[in-house]
């Protein structure tokens, strides 16, 4: 059991880094539920809001 529990925790902290990084690089931000995406939406990908902002404005 001890190698499946190893790699579990290898895959958690690659998601975790991969999850950060995306977030580093996203383009466009949800201003209901915070939800960070890369493409121009008109509505969130995660809640459905229609408050969605590019980031650095």
């Amino acid at each position: 059991m001890g190698l499946f529990r190893d790699l579990g925790n290898k895959v958690e902290k690659f998601k975790q880094a991969s999850e950060a990084a995306a977030d580093e690089e996203a383009s466009h931000e949800c201003r209901d539920c915070g939800e960070k995406f890369f493409a121009d939406r008109e509505t969130c990908p995660e809640c459905g809001s229609s408050d969605v902002t590019p980031l650095g404005e």
